[in-house]
């Protein structure tokens, strides 16, 4: 138990996300032999293609040869796992998803992505993650081995792994990754933090050396997009809620992350 509690204090001490990801993927294949780790975070959950069109993702372990086959065959849009993750609260056995898709369950999009993974990855557990309303999941991903084992190996360690994970996504900031992956310019982040200030489209133009009103329109709009936002006011809340504001702008409530109780006298 010891190995898991430094590891819980490794991951808050990290300072970026990359490096938090590093330490709990090379956990998982170290300690549980999960070789392939994928975990993203969910901007808008609000329809089906929002949940694809606004997930945010890393991934490693996972075969390159797969994921160009998911890329290129856009199969984001019936990924099975990604779906039912952003709209349920337990976790799913990818051996579930296997026969689903033999028993003819699945409608025919999905069963056609979940069969062809069966080639890249044997087994696995896909666990959806929440914190403070922020959602997510967490796929953790055998890539030999036997089915049935795997399974088995995953049900004894099960609240270990839940709690690493859940622990694991409530340490995580993903500002600068949706920044990275979304594309968003200095000059978006700038008008949407001067928004956020309460400043008016006059007041943002003098700050930012502009004369078309329509710029701080555009920019806001190219933020909303990004964010998956309908107007300004839910999108400086999300912006707030990923840490994409300033501290001076909108600070979202202090909070310290401290070990689960459970182990706290361990």
């Amino acid at each position: 138990m010891s190995e898991q509690i430094k590891l819980l204090q490794a991951i808050e001490n990290a300072t970026t996300l990359e490096a938090k990801f590093s330490l709990f993927t090379g956990f998982m294949r170290d300690e549980f032999k999960f070789d392939g780790v994928h975990y993203g975070i969910y901007l808008n959950t609000s329809s089906h293609r929002d949940i694809y069109s606004h997930f945010v993702p890393k991934r490693t372990g996972l075969s390159d040869e797969w994921r160009d086959r998911y890329r290129k065959g856009g199969y984001v849009q019936f990924d099975l796992s990604l779906f039912l993750a952003a709209v349920r609260q337990d976790p799913m056995m990818q051996s579930a998803f296997y026969q689903g898709a033999q028993s003819g369950d699945l409608p025919a999009p999905f069963a056609r992505v979940v069969a062809e993974v069966q080639d890249y990855v044997k087994g696995g557990v896909v666990i959806p993650v929440n914190h403070n309303g922020q959602r997510g999941v967490i796929g953790l991903y055998n890539r030999n081995g036997c089915r049935a084992k795997n399974d088995a190996h995953y049900a004894r360690h099960r609240f270990v792994i839940e709690t690493l994970a859940s622990h694991f996504h409530k340490s995580c900031h993903w500002a600068d990754e949706i920044v990275e992956q979304k594309d968003l310019s200095d000059m978006n982040l700038t008008v949407l933090r001067l928004k956020a200030q309460g400043l008016r489209v006059k007041e943002i133009l003098y700050q930012i050396d502009r004369a078309n009103p329509k710029t701080v329109d555009i920019h806001m709009a190219r933020v909303r997009k990004a964010l998956g936002t309908r107007n300004d006011m839910e999108t400086i809340a999300k912006a707030g809620q990923l840490g994409l504001l300033n501290t001076g702008d909108m600070p979202p409530p202090a909070e310290l992350h401290t070990l689960p109780e459970v182990w706290r006298h361990l």
